[in-house]
C-alpha cells in the first residue's frame, strides 16, 4: 500500500528527463571615460554576450587622460572606469567602478547587468501544490554614486527583488509578503514546468567637477547574487532543466580546496609520468 506514492514519483521522474546544459546567459558591462563624447577625448569599452547552454564572462575598461601642458608624461585629469560579471545558473557576480581626479569637469561611468534563465519541475505525487523556498542571497558593497538592484522571477507569478544605492540600504520586496529579506516560501504546482529568470546589475559614476580631491565610486557585487530553491518534502524532486540542483546549502570553502588539492596532484602525477 505505501509503496504507492513512490511508483508515481519514479514514474514522473522517468517522465521529465530534462536536456542537460538547457538554459541560457545574458550578459553587458559597459564603461566610460569621457571630457568630450565622440572626440579624441573619450575612451569607452563594452561587451554584449548571449550565451546558450554556458556560462557568460567579461569584463571591460576605460581610460582618459587629459595632457598636462608642463611636460610629457604628467597628466592635469584622469578618468577611469571599469565593470565585469559573471553568469551561471543560479550563481551572478556584477562589478563597476569608477574615478575622476580633482576638478576634472566630466564624467566617467561604468555598468554591468547579468541574467540567466533556466526551468525545473518538482517531480513527485501529483494532484497537488507544495512549498518551495526561493532564496534570493545578495552579498556586495556600495560606495560613492553608486546603485545596484536584481531579481528573481518565477512563470507562477512569484518573485523577489532588490534595489540599493547610496543614499538608502539594501531592500527586498516579495510577491504577496508585505515584507521580506530575499527570502520567501511560495505555494506551487507539482509536475508542471516552471521557468526562472533572474538578473543582477550594478553600476557607478565618477565627476569631480568644483570638486578639490579625487572622486571614486564603485558597486561589487562579485561575491555574488546566489539564487537557490528547497523543498522541504521529501517525496519531491527538484529537476532543472540545466542540470543544477540550486541547494539550498552551498558546499563548503573546504570541499573546494579539497578538489583543487587533488587536481594539482593529478596533474603532477601525469606531468611525471609524461617526463618519464
Amino acid at each position: 500500500m505505501n509503496r504507492f506514492p513512490s511508483l508515481l514519483a519514479l514514474c514522473a521522474v522517468l517522465a521529465y528527463a530534462p536536456t542537460a546544459a538547457a538554459y541560457t546567459t545574458s550578459l553587458t558591462v559597459i564603461a566610460s571615460a569621457n571630457a568630450a563624447y565622440g572626440s579624441q577625448s573619450y575612451d569607452a569599452d563594452s561587451k554584449v554576450l548571449n550565451n546558450i547552454n554556458s556560462p557568460s564572462s567579461y569584463a571591460v575598461d576605460a581610460l582618459y587622460q587629459v595632457p598636462n601642458a608642463g611636460g610629457p608624461g604628467s597628466y592635469v585629469e584622469t578618468y577611469r572606469s571599469a565593470a565585469g560579471g559573471f553568469v551561471t545558473p543560479g550563481v551572478m557576480k556584477a562589478s563597476a567602478s569608477a574615478s575622476a581626479t580633482a576638478y576634472a569637469a566630466n564624467v566617467a561611468s561604468a555598468s554591468s547587468r547579468v541574467s540567466f534563465a533556466d526551468n525545473f519541475k518538482l517531480v513527485g505525487p501529483s494532484g497537488r501544490n507544495i512549498d518551495l523556498t526561493l532564496t534570493y542571497l545578495v552579498s556586495g558593497a556600495l560606495s560613492g554614486t553608486a546603485a545596484a538592484s536584481g531579481a528573481v522571477q518565477l512563470s507562477t507569478g512569484d518573485s523577489i527583488s532588490f534595489t540599493e544605492n547610496g543614499y538608502t540600504p539594501r531592500s527586498f520586496s516579495c510577491s504577496w509578503l508585505v515584507s521580506c529579506t530575499g527570502v520567501a516560501t511560495f505555494s506551487v504546482p507539482v509536475n508542471t514546468l516552471i521557468s526562472l529568470d533572474a538578473f543582477l546589475e550594478v553600476g557607478a559614476g565618477a565627476s569631480s567637477y568644483f570638486k578639490p580631491t579625487l572622486t571614486q565610486s564603485s558597486a561589487n557585487f562579485g561575491n555574488t547574487g546566489l539564487v537557490y530553491l528547497g523543498i522541504a518534502d521529501s517525496r519531491y524532486q527538484l529537476l532543472s532543466g540545466s542540470g543544477f540542483s540550486y541547494a539550498p546549502v552551498p558546499l563548503p570553502a573546504a570541499f573546494w580546496t579539497f578538489v583543487a588539492g587533488l587536481y594539482t596532484l593529478g596533474y603532477s602525477v601525469r606531468r611525471k609520468s609524461c617526463l618519464g
